[in-house]
């Protein structure tokens, strides 16, 4: 070969390198121009939104800010808010305006699980179901008469310390009143940062009494348990957080470590909780298949099964009240399907929706039901509770617990099969 054919064949190779590295450049600005104008397409569709705060929101659905009733109604809103400028006496905070439009705008609805949460609340919200967060230290939920009724205040945590009982009804939070709030705004507000203070407003026994509480970390115990005399475990789940699943394991293990022969699980004012969670749970306890399912409005079902081979293998009964609701309600009728305990008790509340949460761009999110569910065999809940095996109403002897009682009786009967 001279040395024109290897300058010849030194230039061709030379090309051809170029050429592929011009390709692939090639290649790759079409891709990505390709997905700009694919994530253009989608955006302006409503199936991507970008959050204040630069976080990218996919979602299965298009909504785009065009849609509903907004435009309908936003010259009116401009019309009012002209002439509150002009004639109104007092301030107003724009912001606190802007949100309680739009928790009434899902309050028309007249479904009270539906719910509009401000960022902070959302944050709240979702704080509350992890089983770590920044308050006071106490279960609460939704008395008749709108207060927040206490039912567990932790007795290491601030709440109990500066005065704050089981069986007291909060009123307002800091001057608020929070009777006409739904729960998770209402607790929103008594939540907060470590080291702060919050003022409450509480009745106990028809007597009104004031408390500051200041807040602090609270490490939530959603699950108690304890051996009791015959070998018979208690225990005992407030509610389903993220964290309830590996308590309620690790109170089994310890029971059967000490030699349980039959098991009380209450569920007594037990508001519900995380669905994924009680799932977990009645895995752990049931034979494996169909725990629960739900249905949305086009009537598509969503199975959850139980597919981890464990099975409780003991007598068990299980506590209900009226106020056990929610995920409560699918862990009673899962056990009374499967005939794997006895439900002992009254009617329980009759929460047979499923809520779930989306986010919005600027922090803030809705609540909204999107779908009932059912027991394995099919029971509807909603509205009507889970009735249980054996009813026993409480007597009114505070020293005396006649529905555990007759759980003690029925476990030892079938204990000695």
């Amino acid at each position: 070969m001279n040395e024109l054919e290897e300058n010849q064949q030194t230039v061709k190779k030379s090309g051809f390198g170029r050429g592929l590295i011009f390709g692939v450049i090639a290649g790759l600005s079409i891709a990505i121009l390709a997905g700009v104008v694919l994530l253009n397409v989608f955006y302006h569709k409503g199936f991507v939104h970008i959050g204040v705060n630069g976080e990218i929101y996919v979602q299965d659905t298009a909504t785009t800010e065009d849609e509903g009733i907004g435009s309908e109604v936003e010259a009116k809103l401009n019309a009012m808010d002209s002439l509150m400028d002009l004639f109104y006496m007092e301030d107003v905070d724009t912001d606190t305006a802007k949100e309680m439009i739009y928790k009434a705008y899902l309050a028309s609805y007249g479904d009270k699980y539906t719910v509009y949460y401000t960022p902070d609340e959302y944050q709240s919200l979702v704080e509350s179901t992890t089983g770590k967060f920044y308050g006071i230290g106490a279960v609460c939920q939704k008395s008749d008469d709108g207060a927040v009724l206490v039912i567990d205040a932790y007795e290491d945590a601030p709440a109990y310390a500066a005065g704050l009982r089981n069986g007291d009804k909060i009123t307002t939070v800091d001057g608020t009143d929070i009777t006409d709030m739904d729960l998770s705004s209402a607790v929103a507000l008594i939540k907060g940062d470590k080291g702060t203070s919050v003022h409450l407003d509480a009745i106990r026994d028809e007597t009104a009494f004031s408390v500051d509480v200041v807040r602090d970390e609270i490490h939530t115990q959603t699950v108690k348990y304890e051996m009791r005399e015959n070998q018979i475990g208690y225990l005992s789940i407030s509610e389903f957080d993220d964290v309830t699943t590996q308590q309620y394991k690790d109170a089994l293990q310890a029971l059967e470590d000490a030699g349980m022969q039959g098991l009380v699980i209450d569920l007594r004012d037990n508001p519900g909780g995380v669905l994924d969670t009680v799932v977990k749970m009645l895995d752990y306890t049931l034979p494996d298949g169909l725990i629960v399912y739900t249905e949305n409005k086009s009537g598509k079902r969503t199975e959850y099964k139980g597919t981890d081979g464990h099975e409780l293998d003991i007598p068990i009964a299980v506590l209900v009240n009226g106020n056990s609701a929610s995920a409560s309600e699918i862990f009673a009728g899962a056990m009374q399907d499967y005939d794997k305990g006895e439900i002992i008790g009254t009617q329980t509340f009759g929460k047979g929706i499923v809520q779930t949460i989306k986010p919005l761009t600027d922090g803030s999110a809705i609540k909204l039901t999107t779908a009932k569910y059912y027991t394995p065999n099919g029971q509807n809940i909603h509205g009507q509770g889970v009735t249980p095996d054996i009813t026993v109403e409480q007597g009114t002897d505070e020293n005396e617990d006649a529905q555990w009682n007759t759980a003690v009786e029925y476990l030892m009967e079938e204990m000695q099969k």
